[in-house]
């Protein structure tokens, strides 16, 4: 059995024309339950040796946001010590074996291409539901889908998943029966879940990394530090990283 801990990244709804979140990107961290309480201690230990006075608060968590732009529990922390904790972080998918899956949908393009598209989620959910299928039927294990709660979209995906594991996925070029998806998306609040926190840091770093090579961000210092951390800790671990552009 395998876990995939998700979350996702430029959602804005069906505003598809937002010049600063063009992408609508779903990354899944792939990892084996024997590794389930080995990532959280790890998770858990960044949290105790970096942030002692605030890591016990019951609304703690390591948002990749907050801690890349020095903001929540991370304002006091200068930007050299926020780069090393979320160096420390990503660390934790070497620790887990896992596996990085990374999809997702370009909006402006999905809004030209169509006179009533999919929701960008419905769409990026689809082909991770895809990739994770195909990894865990090449893997022959049987697969659980952890995501962080997103009211907006969490019952149309609840019904899309069950509707796939029913009847495949059914739209688009290829139909891709899931069968080793078991039981149903689990959404649970992601200060409750550090596992759902270290997608969070990941998807952050991914979606950064193709706003810098689409020009949308400058290239700075904060820049080469996004770079590393993608080339050292994610880039290795990738198993899917696709981008769908409609033509």
């Amino acid at each position: 059995m395998r876990f995939v801990y998700m979350d996702e990244t430029g959602n804005t709804g069906r505003h598809f024309d937002n010049p600063d979140q063009p992408i609508h990107m779903i990354v899944g961290l792939v990892v084996d339950e024997t590794r389930v309480t080995d990532l959280h201690e790890h998770m858990r230990e960044v949290g105790r040796r970096r942030c002692p006075s605030r890591c016990n608060e019951a609304d703690f968590e390591f948002h990749g946001n907050d801690l890349f732009s020095g903001e929540g529990p991370f304002a006091e922390k200068s930007p050299d010590e926020r780069i090393a904790i979320y160096d420390e972080l990503l660390r934790g998918i070497a620790r887990a074996r896992a596996e990085v899956v990374i999809r997702g949908v370009h909006k402006p393009g999905l809004n030209t291409r169509y006179a009533d598209p999919y929701h960008p989620h419905d769409v990026a959910l689809k082909f991770t539901i895809e990739s994770i299928e195909r990894l865990a039927r090449n893997r022959r294990c049987h697969v659980l889908l952890v995501a962080d709660e997103a009211k907006e979209v969490e019952e149309a995906a609840l019904r899309d998943l069950a509707q796939y594991q029913e009847v495949g996925t059914g739209w688009g070029w290829r139909t891709e029966p899931i069968e080793w998806i078991i039981d149903t998306i689990h959404f649970v609040p992601s200060h409750r879940n550090i596992a759902i926190q270290l997608a969070d840091c990941t998807a952050y770093i991914a979606a950064r990394v193709r706003k810098l090579h689409e020009g949308l961000v400058s290239r700075n210092r904060s820049a080469d530090a996004v770079f590393r951390l993608w080339e050292k800790r994610i880039q290795p671990f990738l198993s899917v990283n696709e981008v769908w552009y409609p033509g």
